[in-house]
C-alpha cells in the first residue's frame, strides 16, 4: 500500500517523474544538494496524512545516511558541516536515522532532533530500551517546559545531585529559682549537609515560556532563556 501511495498522483510526479528529452525540470538528491552547499526545507504535512509523511521522511533519511557512508569512507570534500534539523522527529525515526545519530560524526554530520514526550519515540520504535537508545546518541539535551511525567524522569535522573547546605540554630536559657540571680544562657550554630537534585523532575511542569533547561556534553547543566526577536524596537 505504502508504494502505491508514493507511485501514485500527484506523488509519482514529485518522487518519481518520468522525464521527457529536452526537460528542464531541476533534479535533486541529498548528495546534490550537500555537494552544492544547499540549504532545502521539505515539509512532510504529516498532520494530514501521517503514512505517507513518515515514509516519505524515512526515505529521505535513507537517502542522508548513504551519502553520510559515503563521505565517511572516501572523504570529505568541504570543511562545512551538514546540519540536520528534524522536527517531530518521533513520525520520521528510523534505523537510518539512528545511525546517523550514532556515527554521522564521522561524517561531520550534525543532527538535531526535536520531538514532544520520551512516549513518542517509545511509541515509534516499539521498545523503551530503543527510545532511550536514541536519545543517549543525543550529546546535548535542550528542554523546554514538559508536562509528561515519565519525559520529565528521563531528563531529571540525568542531572547530578548536589549537596545542599543548612544552618539549625539553637536557643536556650536557665533560670535556677533556688538561688538568686542564677540565670544562664546558651546559643549554637549548626551546619547541615545532605544531597539534593539539582532541578527536580516535577519543576520542569513549571517552566514559565521560553525557560529551558539543558544539559549539555561535559556535564554541563544550564538554565536559560531564549530571546524574542523584534524587527523593530
Amino acid at each position: 500500500p505504502i508504494l502505491s501511495m508514493l507511485t501514485s498522483d500527484p506523488l509519482q510526479a514529485l518522487l518519481s517523474p518520468d522525464f521527457e528529452p529536452g526537460h528542464e525540470r531541476l533534479v535533486t538528491d541529498m548528495s546534490k544538494i550537500i555537494h552544492g552547499n544547499k540549504v532545502v526545507y521539505i515539509g512532510l504535512d504529516s498532520l494530514a496524512d501521517s503514512t505517507v509523511g513518515s515514509a516519505i521522511g524515512s526515505i529521505l533519511l535513507a537517502d542522508l545516511a548513504a551519502v553520510a557512508g559515503d563521505r565517511y569512507n572516501y572523504g570529505i570534500d568541504s570543511l562545512t558541516p551538514v546540519n540536520l534539523f528534524i522536527d517531530e522527529a518521533a513520525e520520521v525515526l528510523n534505523q537510518p536515522a539512528i545511525q546517523l545519530m550514532n556515527k554521522g560524526g564521522g561524517a561531520d554530520f550534525r543532527v538535531t532532533i526535536a520531538t514532544q514526550t520520551f512516549a513518542d519515540f517509545a511509541s515509534r520504535l516499539g521498545d523503551e530500551n530503543k527510545a532511550r537508545q536514541v536519545l543517549a546518541n543525543t550529546n546535548n539535551k535542550i528542554a523546554l517546559r514538559v508536562l509528561d511525567s515519565e519525559t520529565q524522569k528521563y531528563l531529571a535522573e540525568g542531572m547530578p545531585q548536589i549537596k545542599v547546605r543548612s544552618m539549625a540554630l539553637r536557643y536556650g536559657h536557665n533560670v535556677d529559682s533556688h538561688v538568686q540571680d542564677e540565670y544562664t544562657a546558651s546559643y549554637q550554630e549548626q551546619i547541615l549537609e545532605e544531597e539534593a537534585e539539582l532541578f527536580p523532575a516535577a519543576m520542569l511542569g513549571e517552566l514559565p515560556p521560553l525557560h529551558f533547561i539543558a544539559r549539555l556534553s561535559g556535564g554541563r547543566t544550564l538554565k536559560g532563556r531564549f530571546p524574542i526577536l523584534r524587527t523593530q524596537p
